[in-house]
């Protein structure tokens, strides 16, 4: 069985995605703050920023280095060339490509790096497999294993980013019957049935919990995070050239 990892993503996967160097980390759509907070915690500079004043109060708190600034992707509040990696951990398919692709490219600086990771749900275990088939019922796209990935390969095609590279790794993290069901029930397709048919859904997933899991033990979610790391090219940008950068404390 393997050991219970109680990390978003696996510390391999984001060690390839930044090394182990310390470096200035712009981290896009921070939200709760899951990679944000790893990266922190591995003596990276983490400027967090979020569209949502709520996620980044959030994060300020978690994170009290008073980096963290509630903006929009698409217009960076920060000089050029500023930052040595930007990272997007479940948030690129969110922004518009046309207009993040080059701001972020614009605040990178020479050499640094554009990472994304996506974690999916790894239906090969038995009990996954048959969670998919319920939840597939009411939502013929779920867990169906490639949500916002395209995302990236849509940024490796502008002009501002070379060398696309992939590399998968394995996670597993612990679920009880409450967080299940949670998770289930935060899905737009349960949220949208009538309660009766709610209802059986969430039994039916109960059920399933019940028949796997040996309490007190939780069962364990498998996931494929996979991750990407593309380099920034700055020949189709008109830079003004950078200085060292802009420090925008939260002043919430």
């Amino acid at each position: 069985m393997p050991a219970e990892r109680r990390t978003a993503f696996p510390e391999a996967a984001v060690a390839w995605m930044i090394g182990d160097a310390p470096q200035r980390i712009l981290d896009l759509g921070s939200g709760r703050g899951q990679l944000a907070r790893m990266l922190a915690r591995s003596g990276h500079r983490v400027h967090g920023l979020d569209r949502s004043v709520s996620m980044i109060t959030r994060l300020a708190e978690r994170i009290p280095t008073g980096l963290h600034v509630a903006a929009q992707a698409e217009s960076l509040p920060f000089a050029d060339q500023v930052f040595d990696v930007a990272s997007s951990a479940e948030t690129l398919h969110k922004f518009a490509p046309g207009l993040v692709s080059v701001e972020i490219a614009r605040v990178l600086r020479p050499g640094g790096r554009l990472v994304a990771i996506y974690n999916t749900r790894d239906d090969t275990v038995p009990w996954v497999k048959k969670l998919a088939r319920i939840l597939q019922q009411v939502d013929p796209e779920a867990m169906s294993g490639d949500f916002g990935q395209g995302s990236i390969e849509t940024m490796a095609q502008t002009p501002y980013f070379t060398d696309l590279e992939r590399k998968n790794f394995r996670n597993w993290l612990p679920i009880d019957r409450p967080g299940l069901l949670e998770m289930v029930s935060r899905r737009p397709a349960t949220s949208g049935l009538g309660e009766s048919e709610r209802d059986a859904l969430l039994a039916e997933v109960g059920d399933l919990y019940d028949s796997y899991a040996r309490a007190p033990e939780p069962l364990l979610l498998p996931f494929q995070a996979s991750c990407w790391r593309a380099t920034v090219d700055h020949q189709e940008l008109a830079l003004t050239g950078a200085d060292d950068g802009l420090e925008i404390p939260l002043g919430l």
